[in-house]
């Protein structure tokens, strides 16, 4: 008998596309890229200054901060 201590692979969930903080400013309109940067939870640090979002987490972020029941 075999025993496997690696569990069985997924595929990630699809979280859309990986944005800078120029797409993140220009998807909620009226801000700047630096204020993405300091503001916009969920961020990836790829490196020093590479900084991105997943499109699902920021629309999922945006979307938690409308009151509810209305409409985008």
């Amino acid at each position: 008998m075999t025993l496997s201590l690696v569990p069985p692979l997924h595929p990630p969930p699809d979280r859309g596309r990986l944005l800078d903080p120029e797409a993140v400013a220009a998807l909620i309109g009226g801000v700047s890229p630096a204020w993405v940067r300091r503001n916009v939870p969920g961020k990836l640090d790829l490196g020093h200054s590479t900084k991105r979002w997943w499109e699902a987490d920021v629309r999922a972020w945006l979307d938690s901060l409308r009151p509810s029941g209305t409409a985008p």
